[in-house]
This record gives structure tokens, C-alpha cells and sequence, in this order.
């Protein structure tokens, strides 16, 4: 799930944070209507990209955990494949979030399309640690699931 927050998070949440600043602008200048359009916008950013981030979370971790079952004795470039795969088939969703967002602003849109392939090798890299097989991102993993692995105290 955290990857795909990361996903979205990254073109949604800086397009939130930029309509979140335009309402405070807007506010400071007496545009009221104007300033709670922004921030109408900003919110349908932050939640959508949200929203499309746990869809692409669960895909990419549901998809890579039944690869990783079927594939038990595999090479690493088939969870990364897949893990690729997945995450360029969900990542439309952060689009389609941001195109809400924006009111289909052609800029926001272009930008966020060029992010698809960034995104897409990011969740490529991290398959081994979305699907468990290593544990060298300490942001994939909460604290409980650290502490299991590491030796406990003499």
C-alpha cells in the first residue's frame, strides 16, 4: 500500500499542495469564490490521489503475492516485471484523479503522464520488498515487522 501512495502521492499530492496555495492566495486578495474553488480542487486532489494510491497498493501487493507464490524458486526480474507491469496497468488512476483535480488542465495532465514512467520503474525496483522477499527499504516495512526480523537482546 505504501508504494502506491508514493505513486500517487508524488504528481497528486504536489498538485494538491500547489491548489492548496493558489486558495491561500486567492483568500489573501479577497477572491473568496475564487479561493473556494481552489480549495474545492485541492481537496478532490488530495483524495483522489489517495484513493487511486490504495488502489495501486493493493494491485501491485496482491498481484506481486500471488506471483511470489507460484513462482517461489524464481529469478528477481520476475517480481520486478510484474511489479512493473501492474504499476503501469493502475497508475491511469492517479491520471484520471489529477484530471478531476485540475478541471482537465492540459499541463497538470502532461506532467503527471510523464511521471507514469518514473512511477512505473519505482514500483519495479521495490517488488522485492512489496511482495516480503527482502527488507531493505525501511519505509515499506511499520515498525512491528522491523523489530520480527531483527535478532532479539542476549
Amino acid at each position: 500500500m505504501r508504494v502506491g501512495l508514493l505513486m500517487a502521492g508524488v504528481p497528486g499530492g504536489l498538485w494538491a499542495i500547489f491548489a492548496f496555495g493558489v486558495a491561500l492566495a486567492l483568500l489573501a486578495r479577497g477572491s473568496t469564490q475564487a479561493a473556494l474553488i481552489a480549495l474545492r480542487d485541492g481537496g478532490i486532489l488530495l483524495v483522489g490521489s489517495s484513493a487511486a494510491g490504495a488502489v495501486m497498493g493493493v494491485v501491485i501487493g496482491g498481484g506481486l503475492a500471488l506471483v511470489s507464490r507460484r513462482a517461489v524458486g524464481s529469478r528477481a526480474w520476475v517480481p520486478a516485471l510484474v511489479g512493473g507491469l501492474l504499476a503501469a496497468v493502475v497508475f491511469p488512476a492517479e491520471i484520471v484523479a489529477v484530471a478531476l483535480g485540475t478541471d482537465f488542465g492540459p499541463l497538470e495532465i502532461v506532467v503527471t503522464v510523464l511521471a507514469w514512467p518514473v512511477m512505473t520503474v519505482v514500483a519495479a525496483v521495490r517488488s522485492a520488498d512489496i511482495e516480503g522477499r527482502t527488507r531493505r527499504q525501511a519505509w515499506l516495512w511499520t515498525g512491528l515487522a522491523r523489530r520480527r526480523q531483527q535478532p532479539s537482546p542476549p
